[in-house]
């Protein structure tokens, strides 16, 4: 059985990246940034994408990192309310952390979507 991310769960266009940069709002932990933008279309699914600052040294920390968010995405995805596109940006720092530690500060974040999904005054 396949279980990587399907293609429809990735934002894969630069036009919608940067729409949802402009357009979206964020939520900031110390790591973290999690740029979130209700879908124009009233599809039920949720796309999400990743990027990591290249002050983040070395290619094979990185694509690991990037490796490990993806998995915590894939197995965790009610985490996110459906019907929105999401970035998550990654700052220096979190190749420091353990998958465990990772996940933790991924579920906070995410939660403080679902918060803000149903309350209006998050930025």
């Amino acid at each position: 059985m396949r279980e990587s991310l399907k293609r429809v769960e990735i934002v894969r266009h630069r036009r919608a990246v940067i729409s949802i940069a402009q357009q979206g709002k964020r939520i900031v932990s110390p790591l973290f940034t999690l740029k979130y933008l209700k879908t124009e279309t009233h599809n039920p699914a949720r796309r999400i994408a990743f990027h990591l600052s290249s002050k983040i040294h070395g290619a094979v920390i990185r694509n690991l990192l990037k490796r490990r968010l993806r998995e915590i995405y894939r197995r965790n995805k009610e985490w996110l309310p459906a019907g929105y596109d999401y970035i998550v940006q990654v700052r220096p720092g979190a190749e420091n952390l353990s998958y465990e530690a990772l996940k933790q500060e991924i579920r906070k974040l995410f939660w403080g979507v679902s918060a803000c999904s149903q309350d209006s005054s998050c930025s």
